[in-house]
């Protein structure tokens, strides 16, 4: 399993995923890999984000990138990606299942989400309208727009407990590169499908889309760990009087 974050800002969007790779029924005994790739800069200003089928996610969106070579903002980016999985999708599993059918015995199509995030471009080309868009396998890869600020695919209960309570329109890119992190691994904390290093990008009008290196994701890790100390020694540190 994986948790896939996208969050946007007033001067940019941010998303993150964490790196871990499940293998076997999550009911049984499972093994996990640490080492998934699932966050891909595919433009100037868009990335994709991959959960589900790890592998999968690998093939596909090494093809996608080349199909969207050249290709600038999210909802063409969008369109190109969900023409290109839909059309690998009906050529590997013809006969498959797309959701689970009551009282059917039919395989069923293996899952993938991609989370495609970024700037559309105005008339001058240059960066206008966030957008964030999801394509999941269980609705043939239907373009489903968030329109409320963030997104979620994945382990995603406790990552949206905790964005209810504290995500804010109003943020900037460098409060929601701790906010996107700070969900990733108190998901992490509570649940194993969901772990290993925090992948992450911003994509901001000036910069364009930029990956962080994992010595500056630690470092918003390792200070997002201070302030939870913090608060957590703010209910003790006056002995119990208010």
């Amino acid at each position: 399993m994986t948790l896939l974050v996208g969050l946007k800002g007033t001067d940019g969007l941010v998303v993150a995923s964490d790196s871990r790779g499940t293998f076997g029924d999550p009911r049984g005994v499972t093994a996990q890999n640490d080492a998934q790739k699932k966050l891909y800069v595919t433009s100037k200003y868009t990335a994709i984000l991959t959960a589900g089928a790890g592998e999968l996610g690998a093939t596909v969106m090494a093809e996608v990138l080349m199909q969207v070579k050249g290709v600038e903002g999210v909802t063409p980016v969008m369109e190109l990606t969900r023409t290109h999985v839909v059309q690998r999708y009906r050529e590997w599993f013809p006969g498959f299942a797309i959701q689970q059918i009551p009282g059917l015995v039919a395989p069923m199509r293996p899952d993938l989400a991609l989370m495609i995030a970024g700037y559309d471009l105005d008339a001058n080309g240059k960066p206008a309208e966030q957008r964030i868009f999801q394509l999941l396998s269980q609705m043939d890869f239907a373009p489903m727009l968030h329109n409320y600020g963030f997104a979620l695919a994945g382990v995603a209960q406790y990552a949206l407990y905790l964005l209810n309570r504290l995500y804010q329109p109003g943020a900037g890119v460098e409060q929601l590169k701790a906010l996107g992190a700070y969900v990733i691994t108190e998901t992490a904390s509570q649940d194993g499908k969901v772990g290993g290093p925090v992948q992450m990008a911003t994509i901001v009008p000036s910069d364009g889309c930029k990956e962080l290196t994992q010595e500056q994701v630690a470092d918003v890790v390792d200070n997002n760990q201070r302030r939870s100390e913090g608060l957590k020694g703010s209910f003790f540190s006056l002995g119990g009087k208010q």
